[in-house]
């Protein structure tokens, strides 16, 4: 299989599972509405031992059945969003001189491994219910934000390298418009014989 079509199977199987995971009715909102209105922790900018608490007080039997759904795709789904943006990073890289742009592929790296180690803590939470772990929740909010601010970064990369690689290429055919007028100058000031 090309590497285009691995990047674009990639890609399709990502969008797949962040439609089940985000789309209506979606999981996340799954949990939302089995949780009387509190979101899944996964899907918060932060969180602390006092909103795992608060989560789970108001999820009961359902709203666990729902949150443990949400993080069986959870498995995966990291996986398939980091993997998606390394390989278009990468493509795009790859038309780059010099070997410090291979450093904006550390965020997407960073997004994926935090949010692995989110997906811990809330595994870890579920397993424990209804009791939630300090520890266990201080980690995971805090590698949920930092899973945020990585992502960011991740997203921000592939958009920079989109730019750029724009602009190259424009000011490549820029290039060779203006190297084709000045040939074509050339040919006009030279004397005819006759």
């Amino acid at each position: 299989m090309s590497r285009g079509r691995v990047v674009v199977a990639v890609w399709v199987l990502f969008g797949i599972s962040a439609l089940v995971m985000f789309g209506r009715p979606g999981l996340v909102g799954a949990v939302y509405r089995a949780c009387h209105g509190r979101s899944a922790l996964d899907v918060r900018s932060h969180w602390t031992a006092a909103d795992a608490r608060d989560l789970i007080a108001a999820c009961g039997t359902e709203g666990r059945a729902a949150y443990l759904r949400l993080e069986l795709l959870d498995l995966v789904y990291p996986l398939l969003c980091g993997l998606a943006l390394l390989l278009v990073s990468a493509l795009l890289i790859r038309r780059r001189a010099g070997r410090s742009w291979r450093l904006l592929l550390i965020p997407a790296v960073a997004m994926t491994v935090l949010d692995y180690g989110e997906n811990a803590a809330v595994w870890n939470i579920l397993s424990t219910w209804p009791s939630v772990g300090e520890l266990p929740a201080h980690l995971g909010g805090a590698a949920t934000a930092a899973k945020r601010a990585a992502g960011l970064a991740a997203y921000l990369a592939v958009l920079l390298l989109l730019l750029t690689v724009g602009v190259d290429r424009l000011s490549r055919t820029d290039r060779r418009r203006v190297a084709g007028n000045r040939g074509a100058a050339e040919l006009a000031d030279q004397p005819t014989s006759g």
